[in-house]
């Protein structure tokens, strides 16, 4: 047996880091639960034991167990005598805590006194220590505060003096506990109506970038239409105007939905530009918008390809059967004067065989008045030659027609002609695939919504384009899906009356093969602006159910 001083300093291993103590702080260690009986302690430099194997700590582990309070150690040497020493029992491999609520006899000086009653909690915006000066850090095991001086440094973590956990700083526990609460409320509270005005309210919170914003997207929006022009140089240009369109929508959706579900409900929703990357500001949302489609709507856009195949085949094969019975272009090399001329002369010579026979039934009609002469059955052969005679006009007008077509263009008349023809068709040769088309384009409004807000959440090309994780979301959202589907509706009506009122009051700066100009630009500025609610939308709804969707 051997004696020690209560102040002699201990080392305690906890949780891979070692801890200074002096002996006698053990015990209220053991009685926070800082200090637990596997742990490993040693005095100097010895070998580590368990701390249940200190004789002298058997008694704190004993009462910790039992729940009783915790003892202390009173010394009962005289005042002016040597500093109270210990008796500290050799620790030995084999040796077993003897058995609670004995305890074990021992030559030390001490004797267990029943703690006081303990003060009140401190309040942890005050120093623990220091109740007069404000907490700078905050304890994440005890939940206590302190200065700046009392925690412990170990190269730039702070330590609580008292438990032994970490501590940080008080602003960012503060924030931490504002955003818990925050979204604990929110989740509670449940995706609603509030939330639609709430997004349809947002863009106009950062006006410089929805104007700018809107007015880029309006002129990638026009910019799609220089293949009006012709020439590979503008079909190319559309391409890209097309691409940067989608990269920046899908930019403003990504960014939104990110900053909303993990609780940033009042970010910008514009990207950040001040850390240009091509590859984070313009590739990556430039394939995630074409996961979103192609995952939406591939199905919709196989059918209606296969659908088309078969019109121009049938459409072919008509022209390829009447192609003998219409009449070439003039000025052609394959004009066939001879024959136009033929046909001309047999218009002629019905008409002129027509008039004859005219002139005749006129001149029996007067003689039937005037001689008594029966009249022969004229109405009838009137009635058909009249027929006739419409049937040839018809078909010399045909002719002009044509004529004319082929010199200026065709008409919209007959625009309209060939495309009811060729819907006709398709109804006729593809009716099934009209059917699964609806189907599948159905389904790609339905699970449109889903996409977009994987693509935003994740960021992930392979997790938009695979349908599982779309209709994973879908299950998790539950009735807040259906909440979206219905202001996406909303939405999408209102961006379609907006286009048809546009279109009705521009309808005179309507341009051949350009469109109407000044109409797609405005309504390429307001779609945008309902495109950003659209990503609001989505982003409450993520933020509202992150805990079913694991969002940190």
């Amino acid at each position: 047996m051997t004696t020690q001083n209560p102040n002699e300093i201990w080392q305690v291993e906890v949780g891979g880091q070692v801890y200074e103590a002096a002996f006698a702080e053990l015990g209220e260690w053991i009685g926070e639960g800082s200090l637990l009986p596997e742990d490993k302690v040693r005095k100097g430099n010895l070998r580590w034991i368990e701390a249940r194997r200190v004789p002298n700590l058997i008694p704190f582990f004993n009462a910790k167990e039992q729940g009783l309070a915790m003892p202390i150690m009173v010394s009962t040497t005289e005042a002016d005598a040597a500093p109270p020493e210990i008796a500290v029992e050799q620790a030995v491999e084999n040796f077993q805590p003897a058995p609670p609520p004995v305890i074990v006899p021992d030559p030390i000086e001490y004797s267990i006194a029943v703690p006081p009653i303990p003060a009140a909690i401190p309040d942890p915006n005050f120093c623990a220590l220091h109740s007069d000066i404000p907490s700078v850090y905050s304890c994440d095991g005890c939940g206590l505060g302190f200065c700046k001086v009392c925690p412990k440094a170990y190269g730039g973590v702070r330590i609580c003096s008292l438990c032994g956990a970490m501590c940080r700083m008080m602003n960012e526990v503060v924030q931490k506990r504002t955003d818990t609460d925050r979204r604990t409320a929110a989740i509670d509270k449940g995706f609603g109506t509030e939330d639609f005005f709430s997004a349809l309210a947002h863009p106009f919170k950062f006006k410089p970038s929805l104007i700018f914003g809107a007015i880029m997207f309006a002129l990638f929006s026009l910019g799609q239409s220089v293949t009006a022009l012709g020439g590979m140089y503008m079909f190319v240009s559309a391409i890209f105007c097309l691409m940067l369109a989608n990269t920046l929508s899908f930019g403003v959706l990504a960014n939104t939905i990110d900053k909303f579900a993990h609780g940033d409900v009042e970010a910008n929703f514009m990207p950040s530009f001040d850390d240009f990357e091509l590859w984070d500001d313009v590739i990556h949302p430039l394939f995630l918008s074409i996961a979103a489609y192609v995952s939406a709507f591939a199905p919709f856009a196989l059918v209606m390809l296969i659908g088309y195949n078969m019109v121009v085949s049938n459409v072919n094969s008509q022209m390829d059967k009447f192609q003998q019975t219409v009449e070439k272009i003039p000025g052609s090399d394959s004009f066939d004067t001879k024959r136009t001329l033929d046909q001309s002369e047999a218009v002629k010579k019905a008409l002129s065989a027509a008039a004859s026979k005219h002139n005749e039934e006129l001149e029996a009609a007067d003689n039937a008045a005037h001689g008594g002469v029966a009249v022969p059955e004229t109405e009838d052969v009137s009635a058909r030659e009249t027929r006739e005679q419409e049937a040839l006009w018809a078909q010399v007008q045909d002719g002009r027609k044509q004529e004319l077509e082929a010199a200026v263009g065709k008409s919209p008349e007959t625009k309209a002609k060939e495309n009811e023809a060729l819907v006709q068709n398709f109804l006729a040769l593809a009716a099934p695939l009209v059917v699964i088309g609806g189907i599948f384009f159905l389904w790609g409004l339905f699970y449109f919504p889903a996409a977009c807000a994987v693509a935003g959440y994740t960021r992930s090309f392979t997790a938009t384009i695979n349908p599982l994780v779309g209709l994973d979301t879908i299950k998790r959202l539950g009735g807040t899906y259906a909440k979206m589907l219905l202001m996406g509706f909303v939405l999408l009506v209102a961006s379609t009356v907006v286009g048809m009122i546009l279109g009705a009051v521009f309808s005179p700066l309507d341009l051949p093969g350009l469109g109407n100009l000044p109409a797609k630009f405005i309504g390429a500025i307001f779609g945008f602006y309902l495109w950003t609610v659209f990503s609001c939308v989505l982003g409450y709804a993520l933020f509202k159910k992150s805990d079913k969707l694991n969002i940190a």
